[in-house]
């Protein structure tokens, strides 16, 4: 069995081929938390694809500044500017609607973002742990490819600016994809590969990944502190970690006369990453915390 490290010190590897081990919430990007569409679906879609000479100046992409629509060969697309565009299509609310579209604050990019399902909200809240967005843009643009059956669209679900790069990301749970969304998902990924942006289709999150996150996410806010709570708590981790000794999210609230008022308190401070927690294990009293990476240094 072969086993390859992961980068980004997060402390997963690879197993025959599935990511395991710890995944400590301060080191980890939001890929790390991600379940995506392997690289053998995309191939069968990609073998649905009309990819000869010259078809990236061919196939094309539009999106909206405001109210104006702007088009062009999808080469051309690494000179989109994020500022001024809108989502391609309107989002609406009904009764009675099968999708469940919203809006989610992201604190990375300091305003709303669109999303038009359960599954998507989560990615927002995920990116925005991750703490990596720059910008993000719901349904960036409508993309016009060659394929099975000639000229074919698909609108990616969302176009992600981090300090990494661009990605362009589409959500789709495992199991939900026929061919005709493979081959779509393909033509994105051979737009994103040609343009040197990042592609994947997310289709879940590593267990207990997304529990744990929705925990910390209702303590993300800024908060006060008004008893000076945030140093004293992470010079309590930082005196533990100097003599070897583990310390639980029990054990430093109780470092406190009064350790209901500790809790929110770490549950913030992992949120922003200056503590931090293995994703992988169930939360409670017993889930063993460290500094930072960053609150290390």
């Amino acid at each position: 069995m072969k086993r390859i490290s992961l980068e980004g010190a997060t402390g997963s590897h690879l197993l025959e081929g599935r990511v395991v081990g710890s995944l400590w919430s301060d080191a980890c990007g939001w890929e790390d938390l991600a379940l995506t569409c392997g690289e053998r679906a995309l191939g069968l879609g990609r073998s649905m694809l009309s990819l000869d000479r010259g078809w990236s100046a061919r196939w094309s992409a539009t999106w909206k500044a405001g109210k104006v629509k702007r088009a062009g060969p999808v080469e051309n697309l690494n000179g989109m500017s994020l500022h001024g565009c809108v989502p391609w299509r309107g989002f609406t609310w009904r009764r009675g609607q099968f999708h469940r579209p919203g809006l989610e604050p992201m604190l990375s990019t300091g305003r709303l973002h669109a999303f038009e399902s359960h599954r998507e909200d989560q990615f927002v809240v995920m990116v925005d742990f991750a703490g990596e967005a720059e910008e993000m843009l719901s349904q960036p643009f409508l993309l016009k490819f060659e394929g099975q059956g000639g000229w074919r669209e698909h609108i990616p679900d969302f176009l992600l600016l981090s300090r990494r790069g661009r990605w362009l990301v589409d959500i789709r749970p495992e199991g939900r994809m026929s061919d005709d969304d493979l081959m779509k998902f393909a033509a994105t990924s051979e737009v994103a590969l040609t343009l040197g942006w990042g592609y994947t289709v997310v289709t879940g999150w590593r267990p207990l990944t997304w529990r744990n996150v929705d925990l910390l996410y209702s303590r993300r806010r800024p908060m006060r502190d008004p008893l000076g709570l945030k140093p004293l708590l992470l010079q309590a981790v930082r005196a533990a970690q100097a003599v070897s000794e583990p310390i639980t999210f029990r054990q430093l609230a109780d470092t406190f006369e009064f350790p209901a008022l500790a809790r929110p308190v770490i549950l913030h401070l992992l949120w922003h990453r200056q503590l931090g927690v293995d994703l992988t294990a169930p939360f409670g009293d017993s889930s063993v915390l460290r500094l930072g990476r960053e609150t290390a240094r």
